[in-house]
């Protein structure tokens, strides 16, 4: 919703900043759950719950038979082998009864098929429509919610949040619809049969309703404590998955373990809490289930004695109360289910609720026909929500006007690239004005604004797909009809651009070309060829104005003149806005203006400034590349002998190694047979067996191994105690069938004293059944969850390289299949076991008694576990191919959100949302077909046993007839088998939480049985030898993983001597950063060696050798959370003092800043750095490496955000700190690198020429060229 102010309404910055970040309070309730349900879906609902209350039904109507029934066996007990009454009469009575039981198992499976047919199909399809609000909603939002809310938060919502919504709204609802319809039934029925004994009894139903209805109050907020508990755990990790090299690199897995397992342990207390809670409700519940049986006999044996109740009254009543616990005990064992879907919406529904204060899939505003592309800021202050005491811009006046390059430039944290957030409306000023055009951009439709608006980062994001589509994103929204043109031409726009941006060439010689896939946020490009791209789909869009903020930072100088003088060709009559720091780049401009504390301080011509003796000439003398003396005391030749040189300038290469790569899933990735230098290892098969989640359970259960017994002896007591109450059962009615009626009170009392006992009993099993298998169960989640995050984290960079293991991918595997673990934790289990042992020990009681009834009988529970066996299967397969999909989807979702700026500042939200529904779509034929023969097979094994129920009748009845057994053996026998064969019909009611739990510990089994190629968390490998920094690169060629066949590095050889800096310069893609990484042992080159010391880094323990390094990148990752802690990240075993911070804090010119802030060194930096500008990470990240006191500092364009008068100091600083310390310095500003002892020039994969900067001006080879090109500018 747009901002629509009054001319009385003057909100305070408080109240701008607030409401940009606000979220509004949302209660749900189990309707709020269907809200997105339409006609159809109501009317599917509404016959699946009428049909699920019929199966619910059909549990009380055999108690009217079985009264019947057993009515007629008491009377043949009664009138003994002399009666006069026919055989044939009694088993025509029998038999007439028994055929109820066949209409009933007709009834049940007719009803459950249809029921849970409907509700998993309901289910699935209103979770799809969650996740697709719930992801419209969240790219509707303005950036002030993403600067704290990192995308792993969104990612869990939309991944387990929204499967906690389906399984509560599908499976697990139509069993609670089924147990109330048995409740509800049951009552009526006993009030049909005797209301007086129904109101006495009606205490129970009372009780255990206000038991849970206070159990969910009290347990609504540790639902929802455990939610975001985790949510933010998964922001933690999905951080650093999409930084993993930064985290490799500074050796802190363990660091990001750590506090990802404070996150899980909160999470795992307010789980245990809830879940413990619950489990205890039930069994007290449960155990006033006997109670009331007691209390039935007891009762009404009086009434029958006093004439006011008949026998088959009383056991009408007393077997449907019975009936009744079974139907609590189902709606308590999908409590937690429900109540933690309803805190898991909560949080979905706030997300789609709130209004975004700018709104850019909104139609409001105008959208003037005509553009011209001024941009004027009047008056104009800002504070970022996120840092609401910072004034960050303060009373800015400035007019960008059309057919002009005005360039901004001042220090770094100044507030430069503040004016492209207030440009594009990523954010509302507190104060003043921005125009465009003479229209204030509030009145503008958002979505128009950024149409004639295209932003270039330093940090450019690129998404997960081909390099067509990526610059052919810059077209806008198609609802824009900037997508209208035919294939070719579209092609061909694409191509122009691509040109101008000189990035046609590269792109040509990749193997696939325009189709390369360029990898989660761009991964498999360089640095420069990013920007490249980014620059080609910002020119695409033929924009009315264009901000480059920083925009060839990572660009040689001569790719970098050409693309100014290409965007100056074509974007003639725009706008052009570019934010530099090389101020040799920006002398052709029309107007620069210098920003210094948010203020204009200086402005004009570039001649004109120099005249004063000002900030800007300041900054512009800070750049000289005039060459330097050469510092005394190196041989530059030492560094590569005359044969080497010989060898290295005559060597002539192909293309840069760029390929393209094909999908892979994680499933797919982790099923694949592992080959690796280190050894050969078969993963697991794609099916495992319920004997291998057994195992697979247990062994992360061992240190519980006393709690697990304990609650296997709950489960064991709490199974007996329910053929135990057969005999107890059978014993009541026998009493109440007594002659005499004084007998008549006394055998019941004592019965109902025995259902008391019982009671009590089954209440303490039960309760301490719960809480010992909550405790196990949320013990082995977090231990599951920390063992698969480590796993992740500590996997080869190939691993990240594949294409379905995004960032995002991998958070969502990590929650989802460890979630449905623990769909057998906790009451589910206990459950589970309590009704296998109740079946074991049933089929022994029932033999005991009559073995020929009971071996009849149970002949038909093969059908129940063959069914509900391959209900399994089917239901685990069914999990497979959906989670697939849904991981392909929260992957994208992840990628998405993480990419929110360039989302926005491209329009792209209504097309990211038509894509994500497009991946939730894919499986839902495949999941309706599984859906039919699933609810097939549940419901044949839900109604085989009412089968059951009419051959024991038939069976027992004749047998009874015939004189061979009594009443008490048939009741005993049948109740047995009846408990029996619900038992199995409860196991396998959980087949769908079995299946996914199955299918899932298939996957984290086969991951956590990988091997990596490079182990970083062993102690293998030599110790802390690194005392010297001594480098040697012998003959290493090197391809990625996914590139065979296509080398980056080609037969690279050279030294770095101890204490040495050595430059590393060439044209984007030539193969620099490659040789940092390979340093850093993220990879292993493909043929060569690498040697430290002496010593090869392959036989190196990993973790310490990279401790002895410190690496800066151009985009530098800092994780959320304090600058202090990012700081300290990878110094794991020292103590640092605050003078030693303090210290390196000022070398990296970063000091003076973070005391400006309010909260210093505990001011949180946001997700991936994000409330700092891009010098500012790069100076904190300098600041770390310094800290870190390395042997060997590797700087990959380590100052290309900081302005030239910090650099100067940076440069000068670092110098002095790491004096003794060698260094590797990849840099395209020549300037910087001047001082080098060597600098080695590499083209296309090979080294061409090295020596100092003088030798190889006087050389006049690349480097004088690279050198001419920069002086040029």
């Amino acid at each position: 919703m747009e901002d629509s102010r009054g001319s009385n309404d003057t909100p305070t910055h408080v109240d701008i900043t607030t409401k940009q970040a606000a979220f509004p309070e949302v209660k749900v309730t189990i309707k709020d759950l269907y809200r997105y349900a339409n006609g159809m879906d109501l009317m599917i609902l509404a016959i699946s719950s009428l049909c699920a209350f019929g199966a619910g039904v059909c549990r009380v109507v055999p108690s009217i038979i079985f009264s019947r029934i057993a009515y007629i066996f008491v009377q043949v007990d009664n009138d003994g082998p002399e009666s006069s009454r026919s055989v044939s009469a009694w088993t025509a009575s029998i038999d007439h009864f028994t055929l109820y039981f066949v209409y009933i198992a007709i009834a049940s499976f007719v009803t459950q098929y249809i029921s849970r047919l409907g509700f998993v199909y309901t289910g699935e399809k209103l979770a799809r429509k969650i996740k697709e609000h719930f992801f419209s909603a969240t790219l509707k939002q303005n950036i002030a919610i993403f600067d704290e809310l990192g995308a792993g938060s969104f990612t869990t919502q939309i991944s387990t949040g929204t499967t906690l919504v389906q399984d509560a709204i599908s499976q697990k609802l139509g069993l609670t619809v089924s147990a109330f319809g048995t409740l509800l039934s049951t009552y009526i029925l006993c009030f049909a049969y005797s209301w007086r004994l129904t109101l006495i009894l009606l205490w129970c139903a009372v009780f255990a309703f206000s038991l849970f209805l206070i159990g969910k109050r009290l347990s609504s907020g540790y639902a929802s404590q455990s939610l975001e508990e985790t949510s933010a755990g998964n922001t933690i990790i999905e951080e650093a998955i999409g930084s993993i090299k930064s985290v490799a690199a500074l050796g802190i897995q363990n660091s990001v373990i750590k506090r990802y397992r404070e996150h899980l342990q909160r999470a795992r207390a307010s789980s245990f809490r809830l879940k413990a809670m619950i489990g205890c409700v039930l069994g007290i519940a449960i155990g006033t289930g006997y109670l009331n049986m007691a209390l039935a006999f007891w009762q009404g044996s009086r009434f029958l004695t006093d004439g006011t109740a008949t026998f088959v009254d009383v056991l009408v009543v007393a077997t449907a109360a019975k009936t009744a616990a079974f139907a609590v005990f189902g709606v308590g064992s999908n409590a937690d289910s429900i109540i933690s879907a309803l805190a898991s919406a909560s949080r979905l529904f706030t997300m789609i609720a709130r209004e975004s204060t700018i709104d850019a899939t909104s139609e409001h505003g105008l959208r003037p026909q005509i553009s011209r592309g001024q941009i004027e800021f009047r008056g104009v202050s800002h504070i970022y929500p996120s840092r609401p005491h910072v004034l960050v811009i303060n009373q800015l006046d400035i007019v960008f006007r059309p057919g002009q390059i005005t360039v901004v430039v001042g220090k770094t944290g100044q507030g430069k690239s503040s004016i492209s957030h207030l440009i594009e409306r990523f954010y509302d000023p507190v104060e003043g004005q921005v125009l465009f055009d003479g229209q204030g951009i509030q009145t503008l439709n958002v979505r128009w604004l950024r149409s004639q608006i295209r932003l270039v980062g330093q940090e450019p994001i690129l998404f997960n797909t081909t390099i067509t589509d990526n610059i052919a994103y810059g077209l806008g929204s198609p609802t824009l009809g900037s997508d209208a043109c035919s294939p070719e031409k579209r092609q061909q726009i694409i191509e122009d651009a691509a040109k101008a941006a000189c990035a046609h060439d590269f792109i040509s010689r990749l193997p696939s070309g325009y189709e390369t896939l360029v990898g989660e946020r761009g991964s498999q490009l360089s640095g420069g060829q990013k920007q490249r791209i980014a620059i080609a789909r910002a020119l695409v869009a033929n924009p009315r104005v264009l901000i480059l903020d920083e925009a060839t930072s990572a660009l040689d100088s001569e790719t970098e003149a050409k693309v100014q003088a290409a965007i100056r060709q074509i974007c003639k009559e725009c706008t052009i806005i570019m934010i530099a720091h090389r101020l040799a780049s920006i002398r052709e401009s029309d107007n620069v203006v210098v920003i210094s504390g948010g203020k204009v301080v200086e402005q004009g011509l570039c001649r004109e400034l120099l005249r004063k003796d000002g900030l800007y000439r300041r900054l512009m003398e800070t750049q000289t590349t005039e060459p330097a003396q050469h510092p005394d005391g190196r041989s530059t030749v030492e560094c590569i002998s005359g044969t080497e040189r010989e060898s290295l300038l005559g060597k002539e290469h192909e293309a840069e190694g760029l390929a393209s790569q094909t999908g892979h899933d994680i499933q797919a990735y982790v099923r694949r047979s592992q080959n690796s230098a280190r050894g050969n290892e078969k993963t697991q098969a794609s099916d495992g067996s319920l004997r291998d989640l057994a195992t697979f359970l247990t062994r992360f259960n061992k240190s519980d191994l006393v709690v697990v017994l304990l609650g296997l002896f709950c489960s064991f007591i709490a199974g007996l105690e329910e053929p135990a109450s057969a005999i107890v059962f059978g014993e009541a009615v026998i009493a109440i069938s007594e002659p005499l009626q004084q007998s008549i009170r006394t055998r019941a009392g004592f019965w109902s004293l025995m259902y008391l006992m019982l009671a009590l009993v089954q209440t303490a099993a039960f309760c301490i059944e719960s809480i010992t298998f909550v405790h196990s169960a949320e013990s082995l989640i977090f231990r599951v969850r920390t063992q698969v995050t480590e796993a992740i984290l500590h996997q080869d960079m190939e691993f990240y390289d594949q294409q379905g293991n995004s960032a995002g991918n991998l958070v969502s595997f990590v929650s989802t299949e460890t979630s449905h673990l623990a769909g057998l934790g906790g009451s589910i289990i206990g459950t589970i076991l309590i009704s296998l042992t109740t079946l074991v020990s049933s089929l022994a009681l029932a033999c005991a008694f009559g073995w020929k009834l009971a071996l009849v009988c149970f002949a038909v529970v093969p059908l129940i576990i063959v069914c509900g066996f391959w209900g399994i299967r089917i239901v685990g397969e069914h999990q497979a191919r959906t989670e697939r999909h849904n991981l392909a989807a929260a992957g994208f979702a992840s990628e998405t959100i993480s990419g929110i700026r360039t989302i926005a500042s491209l329009t792209r939200e209504d097309a990211a949302i038509t894509h994500f529904k497009k991946l939730l779509a894919i499986a839902k034929q495949k999941n309706l077909r599984l859906n039919l023969v699933s609810s097939l097979l549940y419901a044949i094994a839900q109604s085989v046993f009412y089968a059951c129920m009419a051959l024991g009748f038939w069976f027992g009845g004749t047998l009874i007839v015939r004189r061979e057994y009594n009443t008490l053996q048939f009741i005993v026998v049948y109740s047995s088998i009846l408990l029996g064969a619900m038992s199995v019909g409860i196991v396998f009611s959980f087949a769908p939480d079995i299946g996914k739990a199955k299918k899932s510990s298939n996957n984290i089994r086969t991951l956590l049985k990988k091997r990596t190629k490079i182990e970083s968390r062993t102690g293998d490998g030599l110790g802390p030898i690194i005392t010297d920094g001594a480098v040697e690169f012998r003959d290493v060629t090197f391809e990625y993983p996914t590139r065979s066949g296509h080398p980056v590095l080609r037969g690279v050889s050279f030294k770095v001597l101890p204490g040495q800096h050595i430059a590393l310069v060439g044209k984007t893609g030539c193969g620099k950063s490659t040789i940092i990484s390979l340093l850093e042992q993220f990879y292993d080159p493909t043929s060569g060696q690498i040697f430290v010391d002496g010593y090869p880094i392959s036989s190196m323990n990993t973790k310490k050798y990279r401790r002895s390094l410190a690496l800066v990148v151009q985009e530098p990752t800092l994780l959320n959370g304090t600058i202090r802690e990012n700081l300290l990240a990878g110094i794991e075993d020292e103590v640092v003092s605050e003078a030693t911070i303090e210290a390196v804090c000022k070398t990296a010119d970063i000091y003076d800043f973070i005391s400006s802030l309010p909260d210093g060194f505990a001011t949180n930096v946001g997700s991936r750095g994000g409330k700092l500008s891009g010098g500012q990470k790069q100076r904190v990240a300098l600041a770390r490496a310094l800290l870190r006191n390395p042997k060997i500092l590797l700087l990959d364009e380590a100052t290309s955000a900081v302005d030239g008068e910090s650099e100067q100091k940076i440069q000068n600083a670092i110098e002095r700190a790491t004096e003794g310390c060698t260094s590797i310095t990849i840099a395209h500003r020549l300037s910087t690198i001047r001082k080098a002892d060597v600098i080695i020039v590499l083209d296309e994969g090979a080294i061409i020429e090295f020596g100092s900067h003088e030798e190889l001006l006087a050389r006049k080879g690349k480097y004088h060229s690279l050198h001419s090109a920069s002086s040029r500018q």
